[in-house]
């Protein structure tokens, strides 16, 4: 049986607005975020932050980012070392330097252990939350029953957008542990003091309610002052990122401009003048979320040509075909993204969901073996459990589909209905089967969580018998 984190014993359902065209990230309710996805956003900061995340003593492999779709400023660090940033954080930065700054002071949390009060993670647990699988996962459900309402999303983020309150001796320790980690990495801490300094003048004005981020890091002028001594005193101070991370940082910012804002606001940023790699990127984009679909798809077309073997240049292609209901042409291109990055499980996830959407016996069988790849490396991935068992139905397969609908709500925290399921599909499957066994736990487990002695029950029933 599959170890359970205390969060997914606190998950609650998580809604995702499923929309056939385009990214579209709504909240269910006031004050809800939209949590995003993304290979080459995540890969980013996996790779760039690893130094820092083992300078704090962390295990890198352990931490998991989640990315936020809001223009507000904010950032977190919670339980299961999990860092949250919002996307408006990253695109305020105006160098890399300034976002692992951000980063390195929650890194000061974690190792500092400062985690927030139960109550406060309870809270969080209960209140919704809208998922869009965006920006490479997609988000429409490609025709599935109630394909507005799909239930997903790693048990991960349950229970941490609205546990960040952190009192004002957790910051400036924070502050401190952050300095350490970056020097220690090699990196400057001049970042984090200008990220610093170039908002703390937006506390003092009216609109500092639209930052989040100084609600839950209350700032003031002297504690940045302090701030800036230590960093200044640091042999690392002056070093400046390499021009290789200032491009893949441009990147990121480009794709997530072309995602998250309106494409009138992305082609005023990125105008048809700059002829950037970046700025293309963006424009392709917006030109597709503005309806334009074939000239996108001609814009891209050149990128690839450019760089044949960027991976994320051909899950865009993929997405947009399929988005725009052209399975049949998305296959291919998802394919290639897969060849050209195997072990990255949201890549493993589009082609599978695409060759749900073509439907034939050999599509089917083989998005089988490729959600299941994907969950190799995500095996708490709802949606892609939800798929599974998608593709089991289209073969027949009642009872491993019953099992992954099983698996996709157990980790939603839906434990009556994971137990729900997970026994029907005991009446297909072959007792000496390990899926058989794993109904079993999940039966066994969902009972537990719903406060239910699945032993004594057993023993009840068949005493009545």
């Amino acid at each position: 049986m599959q170890a359970l984190h205390t969060l997914k014993r606190q998950a609650a359902r998580i809604v995702m607005v499923a929309v056939m065209a385009g990214i579209s990230l709504l909240p269910v309710s006031a004050g809800a975020q939209s949590i995003i996805r993304d290979t080459e956003v995540e890969g980013f900061l996996k790779t760039q932050t690893r130094p820092i995340l083992e300078a704090a003593g962390l295990d890198a492999n352990r931490v998991h980012y989640l990315l936020i779709a809001s223009d507000d400023l904010n950032a977190f660090a919670t339980l299961g070392l999990r860092i949250g940033i919002n996307t408006g954080t990253i695109m305020e930065a105006d160098t890399p330097n300034q976002l692992f700054g951000v980063i390195a002071h929650e890194t000061g949390h974690l190792s500092g252990g400062h985690m927030m009060r139960t109550d406060e993670i309870e809270r969080a647990a209960r209140a919704p939350m809208a998922i869009s699988l965006g920006l490479g996962v997609i988000a429409a459900l490609a025709g599935a029953p109630d394909a507005g309402l799909g239930i997903a999303a790693s048990s991960g983020t349950f229970g941490t957008l609205g546990a960040l309150h952190y009192i004002q001796t957790e910051e400036s320790a924070a502050d401190a542990a952050g300095v350490k980690a970056l020097e220690k990495a090699g990196m400057s801490s001049k970042g984090l003091v200008d990220f610093f300094y170039k908002f703390r003048n937006v506390e003092t004005f009216s609109n500092a309610e639209r930052y989040a981020f100084f609600r839950t890091h209350p700032l003031s002028r002297e504690r940045i002052q302090a701030l800036q001594g230590v960093a200044q005193r640091q042999p690392h101070y002056n070093v400046v990122d390499s021009p290789e991370t200032v491009a893949e940082f441009e990147i990121v910012k480009a794709k997530l401009a072309g995602f998250l804002y309106d494409p009138i606001k992305t082609f005023q940023k990125y105008p048809e003048s700059d002829t950037s790699y970046p700025a293309r990127y963006a424009r392709v984009i917006a030109t597709y979320k503005r309806g334009q679909w074939d000239q996108a798809i001609d814009l891209l077309d050149k990128l690839i040509d450019e760089q044949p073997d960027n991976p994320y240049l051909w899950e865009l292609k993929g997405q947009i075909y399929f988005e725009t209901g052209r399975a049949t042409l998305a296959v291919p291109a998802h394919q290639k993204s897969v060849d050209l990055m195997p072990q990255a499980p949201l890549l493993q996830l589009n082609l599978g969901q695409a060759l749900i959407a073509v439907g034939d016996k050999d599509s089917l069988t083989s998005a089988v073996a490729h959600l299941q790849q994907s969950l190799k490396y995500e095996d708490d991935d709802s949606f892609a459990w939800q798929q599974l068992a998608q593709a089991y139905d289209g073969l027949n397969q009642p009872g491993l589909a019953r099992l992954s609908t099983a698996e996709a709500q157990f980790y939603n925290g839906d434990y009556m209905a994971a137990r729900t399921s997970a026994v029907w599909s005991q009446k297909y499957l072959d007792t000496a089967s390990p899926e058989y066994r794993r109904a079993r736990d999940i039966v066994m487990t969902s009972s537990s969580e719903m406060g239910i002695d699945p032993v004594d029950r057993e023993t009840r029933r068949r005493g009545k018998n």
